[in-house]
């Protein structure tokens, strides 16, 4: 794993110094993709970003690069003109902590941002399959079950054990992985095996990562400083499904949100930051403006607007993200 991590720094390293050669280096433009303003150590997937760390990044920003929102990146792109050192805030999936933690802090330090809303978890009482998978696998400790067994779409059966926390963590992310590629009927079938052998949640699970109510989608997307963007219905893998299912989850996305704010929904974020050749054709066929995808890279005058790129933020202090976006410039 070390030499692992050293691999990754050689190669982000070289990646800058290329930047710097070709004369990209403090010039275009960056995403950051945010997920959650909220303390979860215990999250296995990374997910989140403390208010106070949140805070010192807005820090950073406000103080040392020129924050824009994403309608006006894109407006930039199309007219030729892009400030150096921009940066877009954006959120992914929607939950409810964009809301009551995120926004105040935007407010304080006047920074725009985009949350791209997975728009069939509004309002209603489920979690999202990760979310959920953690609470039951990894917060349920006190079941006596030492072999979950799951039977796949496929028909292949596997066992995961669950004797040990350590046991419980891989079981977990290979679970996790076997869903990624499911289409919602299928995965929901999976979860539906994992709650007959674990148990089912409690309430301060459901609230803790819950997603937006209504009147908070609303409250959300009220004023300018905050956008509202499309993220699929049900957060699939859409290159996995065929392509009639990929148009559903795009294009009602879409409606659906509009319907619930009576506005325009310009953005999309690909679910994963993952879509081939006709998934970015069908976003266009929807109407989205521009689409967020999740690999690192700056954003210049020739970017292609259906597939930026974004930097994947983890809860970093100041200086970290600092680092992380140096590398990137």
């Amino acid at each position: 794993m070390r030499g692992l991590g050293r691999l990754r720094r050689w190669k982000r390293r070289v990646r800058a110094w290329w930047r710097h050669r070709r004369g990209l280096a403090g010039k275009g433009a960056s995403i950051l993709c945010y997920h959650r303003v909220a303390h979860l150590p215990e999250s296995p997937r990374r997910l989140w970003v403390s208010s106070e760390r949140f805070a010192e990044h807005l820090d950073y920003l406000v103080h040392h690069c020129h924050p824009l929102s994403l309608a006006d990146l894109v407006r930039g792109i199309q007219e030729g003109r892009l400030p150096e050192r921009s940066v877009v805030v954006t959120f992914d999936d929607g939950y409810a902590d964009n809301l009551w933690n995120a926004k105040p802090l935007l407010e304080r330090y006047g920074v725009p941002a985009t949350v791209f809303v997975t728009s069939g978890f509004v309002g209603q009482d489920r979690l999202f399959y990760w979310d959920e998978l953690a609470c039951l696998m990894l917060e349920s400790t006190d079941s006596a079950l030492d072999i979950l067994t799951i039977t796949l779409p496929d028909g292949k059966q596997h066992h995961y054990l669950l004797s040990t926390p350590s046991q419980r963590l891989r079981a977990y992310h290979a679970l996790h992985d076997r869903l990624r590629p499911l289409p919602p009927t299928e995965r929901e079938q999976v979860l539906e095996q994992v709650r007959s052998q674990l148990g089912s949640l409690t309430q301060a699970q459901r609230e803790k990562h819950r997603a937006l109510r209504r009147e908070e989608l609303h409250v959300l997307g009220q004023d300018e400083l905050v956008e509202v963007g499309a993220h699929t219905v049900s957060h699939p893998d859409l290159p996995c499904l065929p392509e009639a299912m990929q148009w559903q989850e795009i294009y009602e996305s879409k409606r659906q949100l509009e319907a619930l704010l009576q506005r325009p929904v310009r953005f999309f974020a690909y679910p994963y930051g993952s879509g081939n050749e006709r998934t970015r054709k069908l976003v266009q066929q929807a109407g989205f403006e521009a689409a967020c995808a999740l690999y690192e890279g700056v954003i210049n005058l020739t970017s292609h607007l259906l597939w930026l790129p974004r930097l994947f933020v983890e809860n970093w202090d100041g200086d970290g993200l600092a680092r992380r976006m140096r590398e990137i410039w």
